[in-house]
């Protein structure tokens, strides 16, 4: 996600990125740093130095610091503190004081005050501006797909869902419903989450001439794929087990419909963010059990409220803007 973001700056303003590698020699000493920044105490940078590793060292004064995930929490502030520039943390504070980072990137916009900064969606990897590109590079096995094309996500057991036997079926009816009620074909990939098993039971169900393209993890195809097949979609389907593969899937500007397992207990933090992209018309969410009857209209449309084009450039000058860059 960080990635995300940075290219995004670069889309809006020509800037030089220097990554850095950060490598904890000492688990504990991460969980003491940030113990300390909540207590208010600074940590002397000797006992930094000797507690992690930084690949490069950073030198002079950059412009801005920008980092996620729990490894570089405590030195995106500590850096930016003693390089004397401004940061940016994408993702949730885990307790660390809001003090120490100029602003806050979560995955849900419900806080908006600073130091939280809100964006139209959470930064991703996906850029709507290759995908012609990328559906061009792509090696279609079956030639270029042309007509009613639909993209499906697989995932697998993760973030409260549990997939059955039927839930792996209804999948499969429901690929050949919608082939048979609408006309569409299938762009399909599995991850490294999805059962051999529920990949082997789709390709029984479903009738070949339904299916244009596919990527099966378990077979071996794993080609990078995502992008291409966005490109040559109308609409997509993704299981509602990831929250990644889930905005990702938003950012390139597909109707998305979420398929969820007769089990999916997600925490209250999942919970939240998908009812945050459902009102804002981003995704609707459906169980396995009634895609496997066919239910939908193809395409979706009516109501859907995708993100325009240049909706984060904007919203990317904003936090520019707000950061004093």
């Amino acid at each position: 996600m960080t990635e995300g973001l940075i290219r995004l700056l670069k889309n809006t303003r020509e800037i030089e990125v220097v990554r850095i590698r950060v490598s904890w020699r000492w688990g504990a000493a991460r969980q003491l740093f940030q113990r300390c920044e909540r207590l208010g105490l600074r940590v002397p940078a000797l006992c930094v130095n000797a507690a992690v590793t930084l690949d490069p060292v950073p030198g002079g004064a950059p412009d801005l610091v920008v980092s996620r995930g729990g490894a570089t929490l405590f030195l995106n502030a500590w850096l930016a503190r003693r390089l004397g520039c401004p940061n940016v943390f994408v993702g949730k504070l885990r307790n660390m004081p809001e003090k120490l980072y100029r602003a806050v990137i979560l995955r849900q916009d419900d806080r908006i005050d600073p130091p939280y900064f809100p964006l139209p969606l959470f930064p991703t990897r996906i850029d709507p501006g290759v995908f012609e590109q990328k559906a061009t590079s792509f090696e279609w096995a079956r030639g270029r797909p042309q007509g009613k094309i639909v993209s499906l996500f697989i995932g697998g057991d993760g973030s409260g869902c549990r997939f059955t036997d039927a839930d792996w079926t209804a999948l499969a009816e429901g690929m050949a419903a919608w082939h048979r009620r609408h006309g569409v074909r299938w762009c399909v990939t599995s991850s490294r989450r999805t059962p051999a098993a529920a990949e082997e039971r789709i390709l029984a169900l479903v009738p070949a001439e339904a299916i244009h393209e596919a990527c099966w993890w378990h077979r071996g195809d794993r080609r990078s794929c995502l992008e291409a097949f966005l490109a040559v979609s109308e609409q997509a389907f993704c299981t509602v087990d990831s929250m990644s593969m889930l905005e990702e899937v938003i950012a390139g500007g597909r109707p998305l419909i979420a398929l969820a397992p007769a089990v999916a207990e997600h925490n209250t933090r999942f919970d939240g963010f998908l009812a945050q992209r459902i009102e804002a018309g981003r995704m609707v969410k459906l169980p396995l059990a009634s895609f496997a009857q066919g239910t939908g209209d193809y395409p979706v449309v009516n109501d859907w409220r995708l993100v325009p084009p240049g909706a984060m450039e904007e919203g990317v000058r904003a936090l520019l803007e707000f950061l004093g860059l």
